[in-house]
């Protein structure tokens, strides 16, 4: 990916396959650490569990300091007021990682807008990794709010999600097994997993269903580069589909990123609605802040 693709920005969390994913990416990026923005998360609210949690990815990753630390998956007003309790939030861990060179920017990933918008009203945080996902924002009515709030507050805004057609459902998608405990998945989490089921792609093993036509994934992605405020889109989970959109990602390192007519963004609702895709986040209940259910 750094050779082929020229790609320089790089993000894991201890919940990715609970602690494989940042221990594999540390040894094959360890050559290319200085030319890379390498980002991680913590799913730990209290001071406590988020340093350990941040020593542990430190040393999985083989490097002294992380590019941008964030604030794992927010969606609920518990997560925000732990995350900000003035005794023992992990926002103490974040800010004394920052002060310390451990790291260099503080940030959050969140499914919940109202959630992400504390945040980033907070003054707390350099960035916001929130779900700026097409069908989401036209018929899930997410993201117009984080986008607003981001801009006027100077945060920066990662695109998640950019590259997925919607939801998976028990129908379309293979249930994950949750085993009765993680090595670095809080239990928090773990029985968040089994009240709303994760789903993954048979096909693609991503959490949601991915939009596999190139020439529509692109112009997923272009749709999400072209919102107002959004700094960095994160590109599909899977290696079957980053071919699909290489050289969009080499246009956007060198040259400006095309804007998409009137025309193709109504074609793009058009298929949509006659695919009658369900968004894989809105703002119509609780699980529509989770990744699937």
């Amino acid at each position: 990916a750094v050779e082929e693709l020229q790609m320089s920005y790089f993000d894991v969390a201890p919940e990715y396959g609970d602690g494989v994913a940042q221990s594999r990416l540390g040894p094959a990026l360890h050559p290319y650490r200085q030319h890379v923005f390498l980002s991680a998360k913590t799913m730990y609210r209290d001071a406590i569990g988020s340093k350990a949690d941040l020593e542990n990815t430190l040393r999985a990753l083989q490097t002294d300091h992380l590019d941008l630390y964030q604030f794992h998956s927010i969606s609920t007003q518990d997560d925000v007021d732990e995350i900000l309790d003035e005794d023992n939030g992990a926002m103490k861990t974040f800010q004394w990682a920052k002060s310390s060179g451990k790291i260099k920017a503080i940030g959050f990933s969140a499914h919940s807008e109202p959630m992400a918008v504390q945040m980033i009203e907070s003054g707390l945080v350099d960035t916001c990794m929130f779900p700026i996902n097409f069908v989401s924002y036209h018929y899930g009515g997410v993201g117009q709010r984080v986008l607003d709030a981001a801009i006027q507050h100077g945060v920066g805004v990662i695109a998640l999600k950019s590259g997925a057609r919607g939801r998976l459902t028990s129908q379309t998608g293979e249930a994950v097994h949750v085993p009765p405990s993680f090595h670095h998945i809080p239990e928090w989490k773990r029985q968040e997993m089994i009240h709303f089921p994760v789903m993954t792609s048979p096909k693609y093993y991503t959490w949601y269903e991915p939009e596999d036509d190139p020439e529509e994934l692109n112009k997923l992605v272009l749709w999400a580069l072209n919102q107002p405020g959004v700094t960095a889109v994160l590109p599909p989970g899977t290696m079957d589909l980053l071919d699909g959109i290489s050289d969009l990602l080499r246009v956007g390192r060198g040259g400006e990123v095309p804007m998409l007519s009137e025309e193709e963004v109504e074609g793009m609702k058009r298929r949509y609605e006659e695919m009658n895709v369900v968004p894989i986040f809105h703002n119509w209940s609780e699980a529509g802040t989770k990744v699937s259910t």
